[in-house]
């Protein structure tokens, strides 16, 4: 089949006229190698999915890291805590299922908490990976409420004991907001959610740039 222009999800060098998405962002190298957990942000059909598709099969080829992509866009419109993350750890479940590198099905730790689940599915992940682990989650900013705050929380945790515990090398958090938005729209005017905000472990915000004169 002829490749053609695609403007309905990721696009693949083999089926669409494409430029490489990395092109586009900052180097994220040193975030990865530094161990760090970052947002990357940009508007709707920039090539967000496509970047990070690209990202995990570059780090699978490179031979030293696994990338697990995710995305969490079935968990959309679900506020409530104890169905959301119910269904973020399904969406793990179904991601590490393509992975070859992953020996065992990952258990749905339904008899875990919500507040502590996402947790220990992510550290269950890590624990079955021979390398380190890059998570690359999409669609992040599509969670609502409660779900979204307790997925962050819980990211938070494991990135203050990963030291102690199994949890991803770096970890990105994809979506078309900055963190700062999220921020915003989980805190009602002059509240605070508290001194342990799970928005300060994020290094850094990105975003795919615009396409230049000479790329068009």
């Amino acid at each position: 089949m002829p490749r053609f222009f695609n403007t309905a999800g990721p696009c693949r060098p083999s089926e669409h006229y494409m430029l490489p998405a990395r092109e586009r962002i900052a180097d994220l190298a040193p975030l990865i190698a530094a161990r760090q957990y970052f947002v990357i942000h940009a508007a709707r059909q920039t090539g967000k999915t496509t970047l990070l598709l690209e990202l995990a099969a570059e780090l699978e080829a490179g031979g030293r890291y696994r990338a697990l992509y995710c995305s969490v866009e079935t968990a959309q419109g679900i506020a409530e805590p104890e169905r959301g993350i119910a269904v973020l750890v399904a969406a793990f479940q179904t991601a590490s299922a393509r992975a070859p590198w992953l020996a065992a099905p990952l258990p749905d730790f339904a008899h875990i908490v919500p507040e502590q689940r996402l947790l220990h599915a992510i550290g269950a992940l890590c624990e079955r990976c021979d390398r380190p682990l890059v998570v690359l989650i999409d669609e992040v900013d599509c969670l609502e409420g409660p779900t979204l705050l307790s997925l962050l929380r819980q990211v938070r945790q494991g990135y203050i004991l990963r030291d102690q515990m199994p949890f991803p090398h770096p970890l990105a958090l994809v979506g078309m907001r900055d963190v700062r938005d999220w921020r915003a729209s989980l805190r009602p005017e002059r509240e605070t959610l508290g001194s342990a905000s799970p928005f300060n472990i994020a290094s850094d915000s990105l975003t795919l740039r615009a396409f230049t004169r000479d790329e068009v």
